[in-house]
């Protein structure tokens, strides 16, 4: 009985059982990166040193590291295109380790900021390598089911990180600092031991012509990769506020975010694999459309059953998002460069994500609160024509 139910699991997945442990060693590596992050400039440094060099230091920092990271993907992936994964890995992993050890111990604004300066860089070739690797290891036709479970595997870190270290540092800030370098010596044991033999078997890269880098694809996923992220930066600055103004309690909240959280990961797979079979291009067009309706909706809520309808709707959206962003990106772009190109991708999206929360902000104070969820909404909309237009002309849409 277990046996059977395990291999109807297995069967789910949109990569075959030979390609699993390799690809949730890197998965494990990026958790622990994601979950390191999250409690360290969300939880661990704003109590520990915010109060001895002041919270807007530790903010600075958290973006410093954050645009670092975003920034550098491109090269990182390039990096690993051009070293391989067995060579830049444990470079990453001992160089981030360290970093963060160091960034624990420290107790000075300066030595705070450059070393989370020094971080970005240091773990920028994770996330592209991560979703190369992820792509290519998939069966045929499956990448974008294949991002999709990619995320919502890694998302439970975020999460972990927060929450986890919240709790360590309530009892006592060393324990919660105690924990944090003891995730790092697993992400260097991890980096520099297991990725090298896990990945022995991958063929050496192969030097590629840089010349003939696809940007002409690059530019016509722009705009997808910029505005994704742009409207959700949007209400990063105003959602809370917004949530107040309507006077939604913290309970309402929690409702609403496992409403949509658990409507995601219920259709995660069924759509990934519905969207790589008819075409991840129909699937980002209707995305778009459904993110346009949904933020609309949002700035028209007034009550809890309003509130978990928007919710369920925004679930049904990063269901179908999420694996036809990730299915358009993978087809769209040649094999050889796919690292390179996933890295510019995001930093795009890395771009958009900080752009946004200034207009989110300044169109809050000049036009109202639902200003912010009206702008959203027509970015989306103007996304969903553009690539409409293109997908009735089948231009280059997958």
């Amino acid at each position: 009985m277990i046996a059977r139910i395990w291999r109807r699991i297995l069967a789910q997945l949109p990569w075959p059982v030979a390609k699993l442990t390799p690809l949730l060693t890197m998965m494990l590596l990026v958790g622990l990166m994601e979950y390191t992050r999250t409690g360290l400039y969300t939880v661990y440094l704003p109590q520990s040193l915010g109060p001895l060099v002041g919270l807007g230091a530790v903010g600075l920092a958290a973006s410093l590291q954050y645009f670092a990271d975003a920034l550098a993907r491109s090269l990182g992936g390039h990096l690993s295109e051009r070293f391989g994964v067995r060579r830049v890995f444990p470079a990453v992993s001992l160089l981030g380790a360290a970093f963060v050890v160091y960034i624990i111990h420290t107790r000075s604004a300066a030595g705070l900021l450059l070393s989370s300066l020094a971080y970005g860089l240091a773990i920028a070739p994770l996330w592209p390598t991560f979703l190369t690797y992820s792509t290519g290891a998939a069966n045929s036709g499956e990448d974008g089911h294949a991002v999709g479970i990619t995320l919502t595997l890694v998302a439970p870190f975020i999460g972990l990180g927060s929450l986890l270290t919240s709790y360590l540092y309530d009892h006592s800030p060393a324990l919660a600092a105690t924990s944090l370098t003891v995730v790092q010596v697993l992400f260097a044991v991890v980096g520099i031991l297991l990725i090298p033999l896990i990945f022995r078997s991958v063929p050496p890269p192969q030097i590629v012509d840089y010349a003939r880098f696809p940007w002409r694809k690059i530019a016509f996923l722009a705009p997808g990769a910029l505005t994704q992220m742009l409207a959700l930066g949007l209400l990063t600055p105003v959602i809370f506020p917004f949530f107040k103004e309507r006077g939604f309690d913290t309970t309402s909240l929690v409702i609403a975010l496992a409403v949509g959280g658990g409507l995601e990961v219920l259709l995660i797979s069924p759509v990934g694999r519905y969207v790589d079979r008819h075409g991840p291009g129909r699937g980002f067009v209707f995305g778009l459309g459904v993110a346009a309706l949904t933020l609309f909706s949002f700035s028209m809520v007034r009550n809890l059953t309003g509130l978990i309808a928007v919710a369920a709707l925004a679930g049904v959206l990063q269901a179908v998002l999420i694996p036809s962003w990730g299915g358009l990106v993978s087809r769209s772009l040649p094999s050889e460069f796919k690292a390179s190109a996933w890295g510019a991708l995001m930093t795009l999206e890395g771009l958009g994500f900080a752009i946004g929360p200034v207009i989110g902000g300044y169109s809050w104070q000049l036009f109202g609160s639902e200003a912010p969820f009206y702008t959203g909404a027509i970015l989306y909309a103007s996304v969903a024509v553009f690539y409409l237009f293109k997908l009735l002309r089948r231009q280059s849409l997958a």
